[in-house]
């Protein structure tokens, strides 16, 4: 079983939220020993006896029993890792899990080890803490399985920097979907909760696909064994887009853009003339950005809607 270690700041601040429910007498016996810490002069002693309180009181108050308990549950990490270390999280936005090389001392070589990034009170949050727990080893599992290929850069857009963006928005939120979704079967529901959660999300990432969304959203839940090459494909060409004008960036203004306007036949038949004035050879199936929507239409369809009164 892969080896814990937990970030002093994550111990201290759980335990003294665990004052807020513990029972009064184990809140007495605690500032008990922590007012006898304070006595020592010298600051590194009593810093190193602060450390050891609190991981005491942290380990018997069984705090870091759920985490290990759902680390375990993936034993083929355990297979790969031999160390993971916990660390204190700010934000929400902040907690995940990730891989980082460590070299090994005094032999140059590097070997990967677990990262788990957790808010102290997230801790007192069971059904949160597995649920976020269980995600992130899944994106862990993943990236060290060799059957799929992980690799930490997607291939540089020739579109620059914002298309990259992109890219890379596309492929998390794809890789989530599959993750959520061999969760739900691994759970025996394949309806759980999630799959409308990351359907909401797909839906306004790839609303160019259209009619498409549902079933290619449908193919990605229900994968059973995605690749990296598989998901960065998808990312960079969506299936579908060359139909629906997504080729990064917009026919006239050329602006990398994420998505075009999905409805362009809402156009007035004086901006269309307008914008085929201006672009000859653009036409109206190609799309064009929302910015530029609300150009040719602002400047354009007024005069148009002036010019029937």
């Amino acid at each position: 079983m892969m080896h814990l270690t937990y970030d002093p700041g994550l111990v201290d601040e759980a335990v003294l939220l665990s004052e807020r429910t513990a029972p009064r007498d184990a809140v007495r016996a605690f500032r008990r020993e922590r007012d006898r810490v304070y006595e020592i002069t010298d600051p590194d002693e009593r810093e190193a006896a602060f450390e050891a309180l609190h991981l005491r009181w942290f380990a018997g108050l069984q705090l870091p029993n759920l985490v290990e308990s759902l680390v375990a549950e993936r034993a083929n990490i355990g297979e790969w890792l031999e160390e993971g270390r916990v660390l204190r999280a700010v934000t929400r936005q902040e907690e995940g899990a990730d891989l980082v090389d460590q070299v090994m001392s005094g032999e140059g070589d590097r070997r990967p080890i677990l990262v788990l990034r957790l808010r102290p009170v997230t801790l007192f949050e069971p059904e949160a803490l597995r649920a976020l727990v269980r995600h992130e080893l899944m994106h862990i599992a993943d990236m060290l399985d060799p059957a799929f290929g992980y690799q930490r850069a997607l291939p540089a857009s020739d579109d620059g920097p914002s298309r990259d963006n992109v890219q890379r928005d596309r492929y998390r939120v794809l890789w989530d979907v599959t993750i959520d979704g061999r969760l739900a079967r691994a759970g025996g529901d394949s309806r759980h909760p999630t799959r409308e959660v990351r359907w909401q999300e797909f839906a306004a990432t790839f609303s160019m696909l259209g009619d498409d969304c549902r079933r290619a959203f449908d193919e990605w839940f229900d994968n059973e064994h995605p690749t990296h090459a598989a998901l960065a494909a998808f990312a960079m060409a969506p299936a579908g887009s060359e139909q629906t004008g997504d080729s990064g960036r917009c026919p006239l203004c050329r602006f990398p853009v994420a998505v075009l306007d999905p409805r362009p036949e809402r156009l007035s038949a004086a901006t269309i003339a307008a914008i085929r004035g201006q672009h000859p050879s653009w036409e109206i199936d190609q799309g064009l950005c929302p910015q530029c929507l609300d150009l040719y239409e602002g400047r354009y369809g007024e005069m148009s809607h002036a010019s029937c009164r």
